[in-house]
């Protein structure tokens, strides 16, 4: 898969697809906007990936791209997209290193990973909007970051 992501990034894919994105999304102009509507895209998405390199590999560069067309910070578009790679590990059994090992053990089945992943999920989202995003700022203002 990252092989792909390197075979469609040459063809100029993730461009066509980030200025796509951007033409038929409209963020409202605001950079907090564009982040939360970018990061709650890429937990999306993420569902679809198996890897965490592979989903770094491929859409990562998409998400960077339509965030900075937006006109978003890229040090907090960055640090956002990034952290939103961990989310694979909640909403599927397939999606972090642990989760075949657990799930192949039968401590759970998929039913209860998908309600309990997502419930996770979501609290965690939250968690990142109102506190991380904020902190982040604040520190790369700041010049700690």
């Amino acid at each position: 898969i990252i092989g792909l992501s390197a075979t469609l990034s040459k063809e100029g894919f993730f461009k066509w697809l980030a200025a796509f994105m951007s033409e038929h999304l409209d963020f409202l102009g605001a950079g907090n906007t564009t982040i939360v509507i970018i990061v709650f895209l890429s937990i999306v998405v993420r569902y679809l990936f198996a890897s965490g390199g592979a989903y770094v590999a491929a859409m990562v560069p998409v998400f960077a791209t339509v965030g900075l067309v937006t006109g978003t910070a890229p040090a907090l578009l960055a640090l956002a997209i990034l952290f939103s790679n961990s989310y694979g590990g909640c909403i599927t059994h397939y999606g972090g290193a642990a989760g075949p090992i657990i799930f192949a053990a039968g401590y759970n089945d998929i039913k209860s990973w998908w309600l309990t992943g997502t419930i996770i999920a979501l609290l965690t989202f939250l968690l990142h909007m109102v506190v991380g995003i904020p902190w982040w700022g604040f520190l790369i203002q700041h010049g700690i970051l």
